[in-house]
């Protein structure tokens, strides 16, 4: 079971909904697994369903709550695999003495990212896709991604099993290779915890 944090999101008659992304539910099916949305609750309540989920996506979205920080901090306590998208990236640096910044250029841009001692892909450059306005200025997990502006894109925590931090939206590029094998790596940790 893979969990999903639901995002804030507001419907045309602008009743308050929460959402999980299409994209990244297709991305789940694509791997066999089941998807469960996570919804703002109680703490207690949300760890329950955390302690069901093999791993779990962090979503983009525009802003990130102290709900979500409470979420990221345990998921990284409990070793479950943590796969975090845009903002998904930004809570996680965040809860690590990170801090953010506005950046510019990267809303529906496509770009390189210089990846280099990441414990998911081998050195080597990528291309991703981009729209976000906000970055992560420092944080104290191991920084792995950059592009060639200095903007940070891809932070992990390499002595998790996967707790992976990515600024671009692979959801919506999952036919391309690096891509793709990102989700591989992050399905197999879900795969080996399932066994534990």
């Amino acid at each position: 079971m893979i969990g999903i944090v639901s995002r804030k999101d507001y419907t045309p008659t602008k009743k308050e909904a929460y959402v999980v992304y299409s994209a990244i539910n297709d991305v789940i099916k694509n791997y066999h697994e089941i998807g469960i949305g996570i919804l703002p609750n109680n703490f207690l309540e949300i760890t329950n369903v955390l302690n069901l989920c093999d791993g779990v996506i962090l979503q983009g979205g525009d802003d990130f709550t102290n709900l979500d920080l409470d979420i990221v901090a345990y998921l990284h306590k409990h070793n479950i695999p943590t796969l975090g998208i845009c903002l998904g990236m930004q809570t996680m640096a965040y809860l690590f003495n990170g801090s953010l910044i506005r950046v510019s250029n990267h809303d529906n841009n496509n770009h390189q990212v210089i990846i280099k001692n990441s414990k998911i892909y081998q050195d080597r450059i990528i291309n991703v896709n981009s729209r976000h306005h906000d970055g992560v200025l420092k944080t104290d997990l191991n920084i792995v991604g950059r592009a060639s502006d200095g903007t940070i894109e891809m932070i992990e925590d390499s002595i998790k099993d996967f707790f992976v931090g990515v600024l671009w939206h692979p959801e919506n590029i999952f036919d391309d290779k690096d891509a793709k094998e990102l989700f591989d790596k992050f399905f197999d940790a879900v795969k080996s915890h399932k066994k534990e």
